[in-house]
Order: C-alpha cells, then structure tokens, then sequence
C-alpha cells in the first residue's frame, strides 16, 4: 500500500503544480489581454486623436484664403488643401497625392517652371518668396499667381522636400497691366504732344527767320537802293569832269608854253595857288574819287547780295560772295577799339561753281556763325589788356572747299575764343538754350541754323570745341537739285577731319 500511495502522491502534487501553473498562466494571459485591450484604446485614442489633429489641421488649410501644397525630393504631391485641388480640378485634396505637374491641367511650359523653381529651391535650401507666375486653371482661364516656396527639413535637418503657398494676384495683375497699357497710351500721347509742340516751335523758328529776314532784308536791301542811287549819279559824272580836268590842264599848258612871262598878277596867283602841285595833284585827286566811288558801290553790291530775297525755289548762289557780304555787314565790329585790337579775320576761298539753294537763308546762317565767333572772343578778351591782346590777336577764319567727291560745299568757320563745354555742345541746337546774358541771346539762332542747314537744304552742321582754345562750326551743303536729283553719299569726306589750326 505504501509502495502505491507515493506515485499517487507525487501524482496529486504534479496536478497541483500544473493547476498553479495554470492559474498562474490564466492570470498572465489576463493580464496580457487586459494590456492588449488598454493598448488597443490608447492606440485608437491616439488614432483619433492623430485624425482629429489631421482634420483640423486641413480644415485651417481648407479655410485660409491661399492655395497650399507639399511635395516631396521628387516633387510628387503629398497633400494640398482644398484651394489648390479646386485649382486643379479634383474633386478632394485627397486625389493630390502621387500626382505631379504633369498630371495636372497646367500647360506645358508652366509645368517645367513650376518643377524647375522647386528643384532650385531643394537644391539650395533657401525659400524662394514673391514668385509672380501664370497658370491655366481647370477652366482653362489665365490666371496670375503669386507663390512662396520653402525647402521641407527632416529630424536631421535634411531636405525631403517643398512647401508652398500662393495667392490669385490675377485682379492686381491685371491692373497692372491695364495701367502699363495706360502708360503707354500716355506716353504716345507724349510723344504726339511732343512732335506737335515741336513743329509748333518749329513753325514759330519759320515765322521769326522770315520777319527777320524780311526785315533785315528790307532795310539792307532799301539802304543799297539809297547808296546806288548817288552812286551811279557820281559814276556817271565822274568821267566827264576827268576830260574837263585833262582838258583844262592841257589849255594851261599851252598857255604857259605860248606865254612864258605872264603879267605879274598873274604870276603871283599862280605862285599863290601852287599851279605846279595842283597840275599833279588833280589827276590823282580824280583816280582816288574813282576808287573811292568803286569801293561804295562794291559795298552796295554786297549789300543787295546779303539782302537777297528767297523764293518758294532754289536759285543759283555763289557761296563765297555770301560770306563776303556777311564779312562786310559785320566789318564795324571787327575794327579795332578802345579795348581791343582789329579782329584778323584770314579768308581762304577755293573756286566753285553756284550752287542751288536758298540765298537768304544760307547768309542768315552765316552772319549767326561769325556774330557767335566775335562774341566769343569779346567774351576772351575780358579781363585782358590791350597788349596782352596783341600778343595772342583775336583770329577768325572762313575757309570753303569742295568734298573730295564734288558733291558737297565745305565751309569752316572757327575762332580762337573761349571755346564750349561738351554740356553745351550737346544743347546748342535745342530752341531758346542759350549762354548769353539775358537780353543777349534767344536762343533761336543755332536752332534756325540747324533747321536751315540740315531741313531745309539737307546738309550737316557740326560743331568742334575745346574750352579755352576755341569753336570750329563745319557745314557740308550738298551740291544737287532736291527735285531732281538723289542725295549725294560721301562716307569718305565725312570722316575727314576738318579741324583748322589757326596760328596765335
């Protein structure tokens, strides 16, 4: 019996072990599942949670008023809020993700911009702010937007991708261009504005060029008349009283010859009035009253060339007997005067033939260049003694010549006076610019020339000066008929140089 009970022993106390170790396996397995359960609701709190956070999260995307995406390294989409889908045409910001540019209704070369700023953006972590970019939206209307793009960091601080936002600027983008169209608009309407001031002060310059001609033309012109009229009376008379003189003189010859020892009152009167020296003086008296008389009717011929009047056409015009009688017109201020000494003035003409143009106006040019140039070197001259004068003389020079072509009249006109800057060689030509003393100039002067010379003749005028030292002024008038012939080219002669060095 005992031999049976101790198995059964042993028996009874495995059954005891295994029923703790089964309880205690209950109460582990308990255990387990009760943390399986806390588990499972912390997770699906945190699930929900995580779901509430997400929904919030897209509810404040979906509410602000600007267009919000993301993608990755690869810029493929990974969410967007509800702006952006509706830009794209999706039906929820859910369908975004996996889709690119590509994918989305966006033209061809907006995609390849839009994926090229997010590579420049990736590739140098900086933000990109302001991007003023267009973009066809799902109905297919152009719109303008105005997007920021920032680099995605990871935990390590590693790029993974792009964030961005914009807004419609269409409306400002719009004004924007409304107001440069305006702008412009504007801007042609100055320009219409400027050309019709500028043929208005162009037609003004005509008005005042032909009152000024005109008058000037009839004062000269009734001047000449006034100096002819005695003129060709003391011509007319002059060569009869030379053979009464000559005859005279032969009779007192004769006489003497005849009458050798004349009465002694006779004698004493012809003593007295010294018959020997008026014998010889008279015929000389005669020839310098000839030349005298020569002298004023050359100046009265260059008075009636000066006053020429012009007509609608182009007459035939001796370039050089213009200049002389502008030369004459001005000769009383070239002479000599308290101040200075005579103003040297070294003509150099070259021989050509008339050309077609218009008279009046060429010498109205003229007498504007050499007024200017005596002006100029009076304005020297201040400070200046009159010895100081002399040892650097005031010096103007005219020179004329053909172009090597034969197309075009060269004429020079330069002086040795105070010269310009470049600031007013730039503004010389413009209307009323002048440097006179107010009540000196107008202004018009330059700018009548520069509308004669190069408008109304289709020449050049072109100015050389050098502070100090002096003004060349160069014109180059072509040699043709504007009716009938072509203009002349002369690229050669207009590259040479016509600087004319004039001696102290």
């Amino acid at each position: 019996m005992d031999r049976l009970d101790e198995p059964i022993t042993r028996l009874n106390e495995t059954i005891a072990q295994l029923e703790q170790a089964m309880r205690q396996s209950q109460a582990e397995v308990k255990a387990l599942k009760l943390a399986h359960e806390q588990e499972r609701v912390y997770r699906e709190q945190i699930e929900s949670d995580l779901n509430s956070s997400r929904q919030l999260l897209q509810l404040v995307m979906d509410t602000l008023p600007e267009a919000i995406f993301w993608k990755d390294r690869d810029s493929v989409f990974l969410g967007c809020n509800r702006n952006f889908a509706d830009d794209a045409g999706l039906a929820s910001p859910k369908e975004i993700v996996g889709k690119t540019d590509y994918d989305l209704p966006w033209k061809q070369e907006e995609t390849e911009f839009y994926r090229e700023c997010d590579r420049r953006v990736m590739l140098t972590d900086k933000a990109e702010l302001g991007i003023v970019e267009p973009q066809l939206n799902n109905e297919g209307r152009q719109t303008w937007l105005e997007t920021n793009k920032v680099p995605l960091h990871d935990g390590n601080g590693k790029v993974i991708g792009i964030l961005a936002t914009y807004q419609d600027v269409t409306a400002r983008k719009q004004a924007e261009i409304a107001l440069q169209e305006l702008n412009q608009k504007l801007q042609l309407q100055t320009l219409e504005l400027s050309s019709a001031l500028e043929q208005l002060q162009q037609s003004h310059l005509q008005l005042i060029q032909r009152e000024k001609m005109s008058a000037l033309g009839n004062l000269v012109a009734g001047v000449a008349h006034e100096i002819n009229n005695p003129v060709g009376f003391l011509l007319g008379n002059l060569q009869p009283a030379q053979d009464y003189t000559r005859d005279l003189l032969e009779l007192i010859d004769l006489y003497q010859k005849i009458y050798p020892d004349p009465e002694p009152e006779l004698k004493d009167k012809v003593e007295a009035i010294d018959l020997k020296y008026i014998r010889d003086d008279m015929p000389k008296l005669l020839r310098s009253m000839h030349e005298g008389i020569r002298r004023i009717q050359s100046i009265s011929i260059s008075l009636r060339t000066f006053s020429r009047a012009d007509t609608e056409f182009r007459v035939p015009f001796k370039i050089n007997e213009g200049l002389d009688s502008t030369l004459l017109i001005l000769k009383h201020r070239l002479k000599a005067n308290m101040d200075r000494p005579a103003i040297e003035v070294i003509v150099n003409y070259q021989e050509m033939p008339p050309i077609r143009c218009f008279p009046g106006q060429l010498n109205q040019v003229f007498m504007n260049l050499l007024a200017n140039a005596i002006d100029a070197l009076e304005e020297g001259n201040q400070g200046k003694m009159f010895a100081e004068i002399q040892l650097q003389p005031n010096c103007i020079s005219v020179v004329t010549e053909l172009s090597a072509c034969q197309q075009w009249v060269v004429i020079r006109i330069q002086d040795n006076g105070v010269g310009m800057t470049e600031d007013t060689q730039r503004k010389m030509f413009e209307t009323a610019f002048t440097t006179k003393e107010v009540g000196k100039g107008t202004g018009l002067g330059l700018a009548i020339a520069h509308q004669i010379i190069v408008d109304k003749h289709g020449g050049t005028i072109e100015v050389s000066s050098t502070p100090g030292q002096g003004t060349e002024f160069v014109l180059r008038i072509p040699i043709y008929d504007s009716l009938t012939d072509d203009k002349p080219d002369c690229t050669s002669d207009s590259q040479r140089d016509w600087t004319l060095a004039l001696q102290p």
